[in-house]
């Protein structure tokens, strides 16, 4: 048996089907190892044939069937999220060995309580000029690592016998980083949340709970050596798959500032990660995104269309809430797929396109596909053909320019292209027009459409 890597990328602002996508590629390929990168706040849904189902944070999309989960040291863990994430399991899908299926890189970032905390009250702050946060604080948690390393708790710092003052000092110094925000004034609507955040920033009694939790993550979940990647799964014949949290358009130095995520959500970095583990396997790149345009919360999406919200949402499993923002759906755009494509490297960096909730499509008898924008005329920002120009850059001046770029992106309007789809129009037959419509305009061939939740209503070709 030969080794195999399946990369799999959210192209859009997340939410894109990951995690449908991961669990019928586990499944399909038996794979040995689900291997997760990014941050512990977003929820992938898998369902499978049996009838269960789940939204993952932590553990891997494959967890259903029984498939080992390694957090690698490109992740960002909230270890109280993860205990919190072990019960629903035992309860919800009678998993009750959840952390006999993990492992845990030494070197991973942990999100405390506390910059969950900071991570919320600053978007209260922000009152009616959101930027969008799930609200975990694994941002904050990133945040702080590039300005207080020494205060950054590592998954290996979870068993020392200071943690209690380590976790002292985290506190203290988001405390006096937000003096000004917890003086300060919310909107009306905001204020008791408010006020509660700041009443738990300064509990005691939270303080000695958030404390035995994290002590308890340390001691529940198996923590491995930075080896372990290299020597315990690459190294296995048989099939690995990486998971990643986020999408390509919330990268913090190619997405829309201030719209965009503390990591980065490129997958140059699982081939970093690869390389310096000496992995000599075949690698496949999978890009992920829905049969529709789907964003939460603000930030630019040309496409935008509040009248297509009910034919288009029925049956998602995530909620507008006050952090992350209500979902904004609206005709798929080939224009920022192509954007995230070059992003990543250009098509040839991947082998093939899944493409989630088209049975939607099927359901609502009409495809609205955008290929082009009007108002594109600034050649700083659009190429002659109206082709979203890539800036590449990990500076001031980078953040400056994708901030000015989303700003451009906010003018422009969408040209839409409507397909209708025939009600006697068999999966196939839509797999097909899926497939040439993306492959001519994409120029990566689709190898997945999905009509449904589980690992059956995939079409593989």
């Amino acid at each position: 048996m030969e080794k195999k890597l399946y990369n799999i990328t959210d192209l859009g602002s997340g939410d894109g089907g990951k995690g449908t996508v991961v669990h019928k590629v586990a499944t399909m390929k038996k794979a040995h190892t689900i291997v997760k990168r990014g941050g512990g706040q977003g929820q992938h849904g898998a369902s499978n044939s049996r009838g269960e189902k789940f939204a993952f944070s932590h553990w891997g999309c494959g967890t259903l069937e029984g498939i080992q989960t390694y957090i690698s040291s490109l992740m960002i863990i909230s270890p109280v999220g993860m205990l919190n994430e072990a019960l629903s399991l035992k309860y919800q899908c009678g998993i009750h060995n959840a952390f006999d299926l993990l492992t845990v890189d030494k070197r991973v970032l942990c999100a405390t309580v506390y910059h969950g905390i900071s991570s919320r009250l600053k978007e209260l702050a922000r009152g009616d000029n959101p930027r969008g946060t799930i609200g975990t604080g694994v941002g904050e948690a990133y945040r702080y690592l590039e300005h207080f390393s020494e205060l950054a708790i590592r998954a290996g710092d979870l068993g020392r016998s200071d943690l209690k003052d380590i976790l002292a000092s985290v506190r203290q110094q988001i405390i006096t980083d937000l003096s000004s925000i917890i003086e300060g004034e919310f909107l009306p609507s905001d204020r008791e949340e408010a006020e509660s955040e700041i009443g738990l920033l300064y509990s005691e009694k939270f303080f000695e709970l958030a404390t035995r939790r994290l002590s308890e993550a340390g001691q529940r979940a198996k923590i491995v050596d930075a080896d372990y990647l290299r020597r315990e799964i690459l190294s296995r014949d048989g099939v690995v798959v990486v998971e990643s949290s986020h999408g390509i358009l919330t990268d913090h130095f190619h997405g829309f500032y201030p719209h965009v995520s503390a990591i980065r959500t490129l997958p140059c970095f699982t081939y970093a990660r690869l390389e310096e583990a000496g992995y000599d396997g075949q690698v496949v790149n999978i890009g992920v995104h829905r049969a529709y345009e789907i964003k939460h919360g603000a930030g630019p999406m040309p496409t935008d269309d509040p009248a297509m919200a009910e034919s288009l949402l029925p049956g998602s499993h995530k909620d507008g809430n006050r952090y992350q923002g209500n979902a904004r759906v609206g005709p798929l755009d080939l224009n920022l797929m192509r954007y995230a494509i070059e992003v990543c490297g250009g098509p040839s960096v991947f082998d093939g396109l899944a493409i989630t909730w088209f049975d939607q499509i099927q359901k609502n008898g009409v495809w609205h596909v955008c290929d082009h924008y009007r108002n594109v005329d600034d050649p700083k920002y659009f190429t002659p053909s109206g082709a979203i120009r890539i800036r590449r850059g990990v500076d001031d001046a980078q953040i400056a320019y994708q901030e000015d770029l989303g700003k451009q992106l906010f003018r422009c309007i969408p040209e839409i292209t409507t397909h209708d789809i025939l009600s006697v129009a068999k999966q196939d037959d839509l797999y097909s027009l899926c497939a040439s419509v993306l492959q001519e305009n994409l120029k990566v061939p689709v190898r997945m459409v999905s009509f449904g939740p589980t690992e059956r209503d995939k079409i593989c070709k």
